[in-house]
């Protein structure tokens, strides 16, 4: 109970702080070595790149949510390449780990950011991770939201989502695998994902899903980035150019204070949790109760403030 008195506290003065006072935003593109990347920067302070999931989504989904976290620092949301308003490629081989770690070092440099916090939800704490790695002098703290290490303990996690779910729910699932999920068009079975929403839905949102007016992202989803990176076959296993991947041996060799949160009914487990946790020396996990895979949406006064209270250097 005193550490939730301290967080609503901590949130009141963010908001008291900043009353009356103009909120600076700004939009533009940076020139990522050929690949426009569209940014949003937000607020002033200290900078905090965002990293949006997906992959193929955009940042829009963070938004009204991390408002609050503008009263004191500079937010930084990308949409990243082939997703939102960034540019589409032309070959989809180009949608990759590495390249898109990459477009955040060259958004960092041109925006001037100096050293900066990282905050990555779901694939975007992959690309999290991923930057941090090949670029750690870009990073002071990172947060990694709802998201894995390893495409092994990733894929652990679907089986078991798979395997509670209806006998004929997942049936229906499965025989559209077989056939293939995607459309001539590149973009997913309407059916399919409608499925794979409905078996995936409990763990977006525990407490509080959005409601039914809440508007939808009208820039659609970079079905080419989701297809190239991350599944080809069926949305319950990683399939693209990312199966496999282990980050944990690059996460060892980094000195970076992160903090790792994730709800009690998430799409990830605690294992999967642990997993991060033990390849980052001293990082510090939170484990939000009555609270999915939608952090900053389903409990937004539990993850405000410990994201704000981890990124001022005070105790958690």
């Amino acid at each position: 109970m005193l550490r939730l008195m301290l967080t609503i506290g901590l949130l009141v003065g963010l908001a008291a702080s900043a009353q009356g006072a103009p909120i600076e935003r700004q939009d533009g593109y940076v020139d990522a070595h050929g690949v426009m990347i569209y940014y949003e920067s937000i607020g002033h302070g200290a900078p905090l790149m965002i990293l949006h999931g997906g992959p193929g989504s955009s940042h829009g989904y963070f938004l009204p949510h991390l408002l609050p976290l503008a009263a004191q620092r500079r937010l930084v949301f990308i949409d990243e390449r082939g997703s939102g308003r960034s540019q589409r490629l032309s070959d989809p081989k180009g949608y990759t780990l590495d390249n898109m770690a990459d477009d955040v070092e060259d958004v960092r440099l041109a925006l001037g950011l100096g050293k900066m916090d990282v905050l990555g939800h779901s694939f975007g704490g992959i690309l999290a991770q991923a930057y941090a790695i090949r670029h750690p002098q870009g990073v002071r703290h990172l947060v990694l939201a709802g998201t894995g290490s390893s495409a092994a303990r990733i894929d652990a996690d679907f089986v078991l989502i798979k395997n509670r779910l209806d006998p004929g729910l997942r049936k229906r699932i499965e025989d559209l695998e077989a056939s293939g999920i995607f459309e001539a068009s590149g973009a997913q079975l309407p059916e399919y994902r409608k499925l794979a929403d409905q078996a995936e839905g409990p763990y977006e949102f525990h407490r509080r899903p959005p409601p039914w007016d809440t508007p939808g992202d009208e820039l659609g989803m970079g079905w080419d980035v989701l297809r190239e990176l991350w599944v080809s076959r069926s949305d319950f296993h990683i399939d693209g150019n990312l199966k496999g991947f282990d980050l944990t041996p690059g996460l060892r060799k980094l000195n970076i204070p992160t903090l790792i949160i994730y709800g009690d009914h998430d799409l990830l487990t605690d294992a999967t949790a642990r997993e991060t946790a033990s390849a980052l020396a001293g990082s510090r996990v939170i484990r939000i109760p009555n609270c999915g895979h939608s952090q900053f949406a389903d409990q937004p006064v539990a993850f405000l403030g410990a994201v704000t209270t981890f990124l001022i250097g005070q105790g958690l």
